[in-house]
């Protein structure tokens, strides 16, 4: 009796230092410069995000230039946009793109869900949850090309759309690599692997600013150029490339600014945060978790910390300087 007491003891003592270690601890910031409030209300709340756009519980969506009128079909969501053509997918495989018009101009089912897609003139790229990457015209509905890559288990639901880059297309794959395929014959030239993990290790951002193209998966960053390419392993949120500056968000709340060849010039840590989004302008503003906005220069010299007016729970997106959450808008340039 006395040996199973000691046990029974022994498995208590271990359960609440266990429960204390893994107990969340909150961003807390020192001073706050401000606060921030709901410029306006949204027609509905976000019911899905992207990093190009989201969509409304009522089915309209929200891209880079704003609220648009346009609503998607029932159960579809956004997933991107050209020349006012927007792309929809369903969970149950269907594409469709719609025009401002509300005229369906393309539709088709796969027997998978599509997980990203891009659109350029007939031109429709497209990552398949199956991690196969497609082409095709809608103009023919022909497809133009179909390759399967390597088979993946578990996916990061921030995933990167394919990039149209002249005569190119960059297919960012499931399991962590670009695949780059000649538009003149549809073969790829090129496979670069960023990482290689079969745990969510998809490409969750994908950027080209000039010659230079920017990608990410969840551990590791990559620069490449005509002349080289660079590596960087972090543990990754979010990446904003500017011009020849590249600013990398980790899971624990710190920003590591460097230069285009990912060399690492200057590195600011915010304890605890928890980063929901970021936009920038002439600053960098990042959205924490427990309900601030983290805004500081280029240089991340100087900081300054702002309370919103909610905790972060639920789906955002951001664009230029507005920031939607839930059904409410502000931007972030209005403080008070």
């Amino acid at each position: 009796m006395a040996r199973y007491k000691i046990i029974l003891s022994l498995f208590v003592l271990i359960f609440i230092v266990s429960g204390c270690g893994t107990k969340r601890q909150y961003f807390t910031p020192e001073t706050l410069s401000g606060k921030v409030s709901y410029d306006g209300s949204l027609p509905a709340s976000i019911m899905d995000s992207v990093r190009d756009g989201a969509t409304l519980e009522n089915g309209q969506i929200i891209t880079n230039k704003g609220l648009s009128d346009v609503i998607l079909p029932e159960g579809f969501v956004y997933l991107g946009e050209d020349n006012n053509r927007y792309i929809a997918a369903s969970k149950c495989g269907e594409i469709s793109i719609v025009d401002a018009a509300k005229n369906v101009v393309y539709t088709h089912k796969f027997d998978i869900t599509v997980a990203s897609a891009r659109l350029k003139g007939n031109l429709l790229a497209l990552v398949l949850g199956s991690n196969e990457i497609v082409l095709v015209d809608i103009k023919t509905k022909s497809e133009l090309l179909k390759l399967k890559q390597d088979d993946v288990f578990v996916l990061d639901s921030r995933i990167a759309s394919p990039y149209f880059l002249g005569d190119l297309i960059v297919f960012p794959t499931l399991d962590g690599k670009l695949v780059i395929v000649d538009l003149q014959t549809l073969k790829p030239i090129r496979d670069v692997v960023v990482s290689n993990e079969k745990f969510f290790g998809n490409i969750i951002y994908l950027q080209v600013l000039g010659d230079r193209l920017v990608a990410a998966t969840k551990s590791k960053v990559v620069s490449i150029n005509p002349k080289s390419m660079s590596f960087l392993d972090a543990d990754v949120r979010d990446v904003i490339v500017l011009e020849n500056r590249i600013f990398v968000f980790t899971k624990d709340g710190k920003v590591i600014l460097t230069d285009a060849d990912l060399k690492v010039l200057k590195e600011k840590k915010f304890t605890f945060a928890t980063f929901s989004g970021t936009i920038h302008g002439d600053f960098i503003y990042m959205i924490e978790k427990g309900g601030y906005i983290i805004a500081t220069d280029l240089d991340l010299i100087s900081m300054n910390v702002y309370k919103l007016p909610d905790e972060i729970e639920t789906h955002i997106f951001t664009t230029g300087d507005t920031l939607y959450y839930k059904n409410h808008f502000f931007k972030l340039n209005k403080k008070q």
